[in-house]
């Protein structure tokens, strides 16, 4: 049960993630079509505004591998749990 849910949360911990950077490139993107059209581009040159660079990552096959539930047998407990002795 334990190693579910430390799955769940890492799981939703990176959908998290996926859905923080979706929101950060869209929001890029806007800023870079903004510093291009006119006429806020006007705008963009007299404050020396330039376009922003798309988030990209290094190891980006390594991101994309889905994380890996097992299922198997519980764990045995230690034997100090088993028989309800604390250390």
């Amino acid at each position: 049960m334990r190693k579910l849910l430390a799955v769940l949360t890492a799981m939703g911990t990176e959908n998290r993630i996926t859905v923080a950077r979706k929101q950060y490139i869209k929001a890029v993107q806007e800023y870079n079509v903004a510093v291009r059209s006119f006429p806020s581009n006007l705008t963009a040159m007299a404050f020396a505004y330039q376009a922003k660079s798309n988030f990209t990552v290094d190891n980006e096959k390594e991101i994309a591998k889905a994380p890996r539930a097992e299922f198997g047998p519980p764990l045995a407990k230690p034997q100090a749990e088993a028989q309800g002795t604390a250390k």
